[in-house]
């Protein structure tokens, strides 16, 4: 019995081994891959802050070595023509405003006492697109203009701003923007007060237009008109044009300007005013520029005998200009060692005043 059941069992068991044989161990599954950390939160960009504090200062140390009023020659002394604490804030996307205070030292050659700062910019703007719109006390665009092509109100005035044919600031409403694919049309139309800094005490009111194309070649040209409405008809007009040619070392203007100021005149007459004015700069090295300006005044300047630091004299037309060296002792400190000089034609009384000479030498620093 136990021989017959030998050869089944092993076939049964030589089966079992062929068919383990035959099976494939199936591998196992790989291990699952290790959880990366998430990536890190982008950084967000600094955002400019809201507001922002500054200023400027200027002045000169002075010699008077010739004056048309012989009282005032050989004075000399240390003078602040200009200080500027600027407040700016940023109220959203489209409005920013501008609180600034301004003082300066007596210009009069007689006036003694505080120097007392005033308001000299107040204004909130509205930006829409290339344009805006700025409401309150601030720039008039002409001299703002000149004044920032030039880069040299630390030496002098512009021309409508000396002569006193206008006021670098008015109170009332300033619309400007650019015009074109690239912008370099720009425009402004002001109107305002007429009364400068000061308050509005009549219903006269000024109102200034502005063009200006800037070329790409650095060709830049502009023009302006205004009408400043006077009581009892003693209305000013102006007619300004300027051409100015700026490159990476150097720029230069002329600028033609022409005034009626009308009953103004002898024996209730209208007076008519003109004057051309060339202005040039140039970079002699990275720390050290030139500059220079001559005005041609063809008439008498009307109250010359009142504007302050440089008075002329009103009896006669007068050629006056300046010219400096520009040393950078920092980046916004400046010391600008610098002459000014007046020289009169005949007056209508057959004399001729007598020559004016200012060195200086003017400290300028801004933060």
């Amino acid at each position: 019995m136990l021989q017959r059941l030998t050869p089944l069992l092993v076939f049964h068991l030589a089966l079992a081994a062929t068919s383990a044989s035959a099976q494939t161990v199936a591998p196992s599954p790989p291990p699952a891959p290790a959880p990366q950390p998430a990536p890190a939160p982008a950084a967000k960009p600094e955002e400019a802050p809201a507001f922002k504090i500054s200023g400027l200062v200027y002045g000169d140390y002075y010699y008077v070595a010739a004056n048309h009023r012989d009282e005032l020659v050989d004075q000399n002394g240390f003078w602040l023509r200009r200080v500027y604490f600027t407040y700016d804030h940023t109220l959203a996307k489209a409005f920013s405003l501008r609180f600034r205070l301004e003082v300066n030292s007596k210009g009069d050659f007689k006036s003694t006492g505080v120097n007392t700062p005033y308001l000299k910019d107040a204004w909130l703007k509205w930006a829409f697109g290339a344009h805006s719109l700025t409401a309150g006390l601030g720039p008039t665009p002409n001299i703002e203009f000149v004044e920032g092509f030039q880069g040299y109100r630390s030496v002098e005035k512009t021309p409508l701003d000396l002569y006193r044919w206008d006021s670098s600031r008015d109170l009332g409403l300033l619309l400007q923007g650019g015009l074109g694919k690239e912008k370099r049309t720009r425009y402004g139309f002001q109107f305002g007060n007429g009364s400068g800094t000061g308050s509005e005490v009549d219903q006269s009111k000024t109102l200034r237009g502005q063009l200006l194309h800037r070329f790409a070649s650095g060709l830049v040209l502009e023009a302006y008109a205004d009408w400043q409405d006077r009581p009892g008809g003693r209305d000013v007009s102006t007619l300004e044009a300027f051409v100015g040619w700026q490159e990476a070392k150097w720029r230069a203007s002329l600028q033609y300007g022409r005034q009626e100021r009308r009953q103004a005149g002898a024996l209730g007459s209208d007076l008519e005013l003109e004057f051309l004015s060339a202005f040039v700069t140039a970079q002699v090295t990275p720390k050290v520029a030139v500059v220079a300006r001559l005005d041609r005044s063809f008439d008498p300047v009307p109250n010359g005998e009142t504007i302050d630091y440089m008075p002329f004299s009103d009896r006669a037309r007068a050629l006056v200009g300046y010219a400096g060296v520009d040393v950078t002792l920092a980046k916004t400190v400046h010391l600008i060692p610098n002459v000014e000089w007046t020289t009169y034609g005949q007056g209508q009384d057959a004399t001729t005043p007598g020559s004016d000479r200012v060195p200086r030498v003017t400290l300028f620093f801004s933060w």
